[in-house]
């Protein structure tokens, strides 16, 4: 079966922190570019994927704003320093050979759905290449999570045995307890055993 790989690049922006302050000669910030590159490569090398396919978020609002004003309201401004490096990260789809997609209005999320699920159509195995939980619901057979940060791999099991729900409850679940990264507020006294037992 033919492995597709969905790379939601701005999880892998974590390099820009995991990565201490680095400077081309001429005086370019280079940390991020360096560690994702280095997963990037990484994954070429152990994981010989079949299709990989980069994808964006726009610095647009995506049609979320529309529904929720607050969302993602508590969010600081992209460091300046990492803002740089964005082009440059962009340009190594084209020198590496993979597909890279965005759209506006829509986010990175949002085009991983939609090729993970287009991926299991087309008999493909598909590996999301993310540390983002939202990405949790799509897991299923045919669909696993890969966080290149922490090493793990999270099937069906793998989703249970973390957050004790099945992946198609993490919308509700999230729902409930909320989520502070995009300004969800979830429900007033209920946490996550009370989400986990709904």
């Amino acid at each position: 079966m033919k492995k597709l790989y969905l790379v939601d690049v701005s999880s892998l922006f974590r390099a820009f922190y995991a990565v201490r302050p680095l400077n081309s000669p001429q005086g370019l910030p280079v940390n991020a570019i360096f560690g994702f590159l280095s997963m990037v490569v990484k994954l070429l090398k152990e994981e010989k994927p079949d299709y990989m396919v980069f994808c964006y978020d726009r610095k647009e609002p995506s049609f979320r704003k529309e529904i929720y004003p607050e969302y993602k309201a508590n969010r600081t401004e992209m460091p300046a320093d990492l803002a740089l490096q964005i082009p440059y990260i962009k340009k190594l789809a084209d020198f590496l050979g993979i597909a890279s997609i965005e759209k506006l209005s829509y986010e990175a999320d949002d085009l991983i759905g939609s090729l993970a699920l287009f991926g299991l159509r087309h008999q493909c195995e598909v590996i999301i290449v993310s540390g983002d939980k939202d990405f949790a619901q799509l897991v299923q057979p045919g669909i696993t999570l890969y966080d290149t940060m922490k090493e793990t791999r999270l099937d069906e099991k793998g989703v249970f045995e973390k957050w004790g729900i099945h992946p198609a409850q993490m919308v509700d679940y999230l729902a409930i307890v909320g989520d502070t990264s995009d300004n969800i507020p979830g429900v007033d006294g209920i946490g996550q055993k009370g989400a986990q037992n709904s």
